[in-house]
């Protein structure tokens, strides 16, 4: 029995070694589906704390529980940790497609062996108030048989995007190492920790996309892009139309399985040049929900490990 205290959830025991799709049905009908917030009762869009928020917050500005984000490969938040940004949002079974002539290798390379199953959850990088900036994210988990997942994270900037409500405006990217002048001072507090376990806090790679492949088995020689771009597309885009003022978790749940909700295309320095190639596009296997259990999964920041800094 899945233990309903969000601090507590937990994988089960030798959850890692299961298939993917063994994976998917725990993580959907287990921990997300079964904790599901109603359309009246979902929590509002703050940190999730429970009753010692600041002891809490001093957990994760230490700089050995800061890596954690960088190499923890697990699936869930470790028990007991506040998720102190991107606390809120929601989640949908995906389907990775990948295109035919996708040049990369591993999860995407081409069909029959490219491609995967996983989630997506949106979310919002913290709560809108005052004249902050609206600063919507995605998240995606690929799931592997037998290992720890892919995991990818993408913004369109670090300083959002005005007050425009729909996070489907801007395409998003995973590569967001180009500085920006105008951060707001709690942005630049989070970069300030951030850089002292990595030197690069806003560029995250690709290279675990192509090694290995969905059914878990390794590619012989690794080719991926340098950066990830995501577009919605004109589906996605639409939902949010005329629906400022509307929690965005509850759009979402709109959208209906089978849609195509990004176009991915792949960014390389090698042979080419650095002109975007379509490499797939990210379908819905479901609807999305806000759920405690969708609150609590866990995406590792995946940074080049000539970045990280020693503790």
């Amino acid at each position: 029995m899945l233990d309903r205290d969000p601090l507590s959830m937990r994988e089960p025991d030798g959850y890692v070694t299961w298939s993917a799709s063994r994976k998917a049905d725990w993580l959907w009908s287990q921990l997300i589906v079964d904790t599901t917030h109603t359309r009246t009762g979902l929590p509002p869009l703050t940190l999730p704390f429970r009753t010692a928020p600041f002891t809490e917050a001093a957990i994760v500005v230490r700089k050995d529980e800061l890596q954690k984000a960088l190499t923890r490969t697990a699936d869930l938040m470790e028990p007991g940790r506040p998720k102190l940004i991107h606390a809120r949002g929601s989640v949908a079974q995906v389907e990775f497609v990948p295109a035919s002539d996708s040049p990369y290798t591993g999860i995407l390379s081409p069909g029959p062996k490219g491609g995967a199953i996983g989630l997506l959850r949106v979310s919002l990088v913290a709560r809108v108030f005052g004249d902050a900036a609206y600063t919507p994210a995605i998240a995606i988990k690929l799931l592997i048989d037998g290992k720890p997942s892919a995991d990818v994270l993408a913004m369109n900037h670090t300083v959002g995007q005005g007050r425009d409500f729909n996070p489907f405006t801007n395409s998003m990217t995973n590569d967001l190492s180009d500085t920006h002048e105008q951060l707001r001072p709690a942005q630049r507090i989070m970069s300030f920790f951030f850089k002292r376990v990595s030197r690069q806090p806003r560029r995250m790679i690709n290279d675990h996309l192509a090694a290995s492949y969905a059914d878990g088995s390794n590619t012989d020689t690794p080719s991926g892009p340098d950066r990830l771009i995501f577009h919605a597309t004109s589906e996605a885009k639409g939902i949010f139309t005329n629906r400022a003022g509307v929690d965005f978790r509850l759009v979402l749940g709109e959208l209906e399985p089978g849609s195509t909700i990004y176009d991915i295309e792949g960014v390389s320095s090698g042979p080419g040049g650095p002109e975007p190639v379509p490499i797939g596009e990210l379908r819905l296997l479901s609807s999305f929900v806000s759920s405690e259990g969708g609150d609590r999964l866990f995406f590792r920041h995946v940074h080049h490990p000539k970045d990280h800094k020693p503790i």
